[in-house]
């Protein structure tokens, strides 16, 4: 297959990793994931094919056997997916079907400054892991399975109802609108459980907050999972100039104030995507293209109205109310689940190497919300038990407290250390990084 002709458009570089190139689409409007993979394509050094450490393989022919579902394959042609390779296949079953499809060995450096060392933190951590899961009760999945699906029906019931009771006592029907957003956050929260994973039916229960299940995988599982709070992280750039997290850039009095406007930001941001969405599908941006799954949203209004009773202009305004309610209690638990914190490494602060373990690098990017532990509904609805969530993400949510204790024995092997926080701590916290400008140093020495 013919490389990419198309060359890099920037010779800037990354703050934190000087040797990186800085990704080349990050600024580009309307910063969709699909212009991230875009980027990617120009600087991984992939050539049309798909990159794994120093190896390019063609894994066309496996697109339609792969167990997780071809989404995951089709996407990230012509990227380095090492990072999303690692950390997706924790049985070996890949790595021993990997060599069939070895196309050559590529000279070019890896645009990540991530490593993936046998002996290493992370990939001693994985055999481990993989070890203590066959121990895991099996009934775990079926109990977050039950959440999520009983989850759906209370919200089809309070979203219907908010309707139906506001039609003859309005303030009644006004009070139940947050509680519908609350239980929309919580549900779609759940759904993000699913995507992450092979292919379900209940990953399309993220959609009804009008966000694209299939869009998160890659700007959520894909970008952010795999290059948590470095320049290659577009959950942070999607922010921005409203919010700016990153440390090194100079901030206005506005942006900084940003501590305090946040509820704002928040409330609109979903509703904004879901406008944003729509918009490049209907006018085909890098690819994007109106399919079924479009349509999810709107079922929401649907049975509002249908079972609901209000004329169609009432219901598509309490339908409205109900995403910004859902929109601020899913931004602000998502933001306060461990990365936003001012302790936290950023793309502007000074790494512990400019090579680094990726597992290590994901311990200093968290800090753990402590009074969600070990809870099985806090931890699937809250973005809970985010350490092993974050280095294991295929792993369901109610899993992850099972494998804490192999966590935190290997940590005291390797003498690091868990952070841990509260709920209100975090979002204290997570405002005090949006008026940080003063880079952190996270070498060896200072991070003792």
């Amino acid at each position: 297959m013919a490389p990419n002709s198309e060359k890099p458009r920037t010779n800037q570089r990354q703050v934190s990793f000087p040797h990186l190139e800085y990704p080349v689409t990050r600024e580009e409007e309307p910063r969709t994931p699909q212009q991230w993979l875009k980027g990617k394509r120009l600087q991984d050094g992939a050539q049309d094919l798909w990159r794994i450490h120093d190896s390019l393989y063609d894994l066309t022919t496996f697109v339609d056997a792969h167990p997780g579902g071809a989404q995951w394959i089709t996407v990230t042609k012509g990227t380095d997916i090492t990072e999303v390779f690692e950390t997706h296949h924790l049985k070996g079953l890949a790595e021993e079907q990997l060599p069939k499809y070895f196309v050559r060995k590529t000279d070019a450096p890896r645009n990540s400054p991530f490593t993936f060392i046998n002996d290493g933190f992370y990939k001693t951590l994985k055999l481990k892991v993989a070890e203590k899961i066959k121990e895991i009760p099996k009934n775990v999945r079926k109990r977050s399975d039950l959440v999520t699906d009983n989850l759906l029906a209370a919200f089809v019931a309070i979203s219907s109802l908010s309707c139906w009771i506001m039609s003859t006592n309005i303030w009644v029907g006004l009070a139940l609108i947050p509680a519908s957003g609350y239980l929309l956050s919580s549900l779609v929260t759940c759904s993000h459980n699913y995507f992450h994973r092979r292919n379900n039916w209940r990953m399309y229960i993220f959609n009804l907050i009008g966000s694209s299940y299939s869009d998160w995988r890659i700007s959520h599982a894909m970008s952010h999972h795999m290059h948590t709070n470095t320049a290659q992280d577009i959950e942070l750039s999607a922010l921005e100039p409203f919010m700016l997290f990153l440390p090194y850039r100079t901030k206005s009095v506005i942006e900084q104030l940003a501590a305090l406007y946040w509820p704002v930001i928040y409330s609109v941001a979903l509703v904004v995507q879901f406008v944003k969405e729509v918009i490049c599908c209907a006018v085909k941006v890098e690819g994007k293209q109106l399919t079924l799954a479009n349509v999810i949203p709107f079922l929401v209004p649907t049975w509002m109205w249908y079972f609901g009773g209000l004329p169609l202009h009432w219901t598509l305004a309490v339908w409205v109310a109900t995403l910004v309610f859902a929109s601020f209690f899913f931004i602000m638990f998502g933001l306060t689940a461990g990365h936003h914190a001012h302790e936290n490494f950023f793309e502007g602060d000074k790494p512990r190497a400019q090579y680094v373990d990726w597992g290590l690098h994901q311990l200093d990017t968290v800090v753990e919300r402590i009074d969600y532990a070990g809870n099985h509904f806090k931890s699937l609805t809250r973005f809970g038990d985010h350490y092993l969530h974050h280095l294991f993400p295929t792993l369901d949510h109610g899993e992850l407290k099972y494998l804490y204790p192999v966590l935190y024995e290997h940590c005291r092997k390797y003498e690091e250390q868990l952070r841990t926080t509260t709920f209100y701590k975090a979002l204290i916290s997570h405002c005090k990084q949006l008026i940080r400008t003063t880079p952190r140093d996270f070498t060896e020495h200072n991070r003792k």
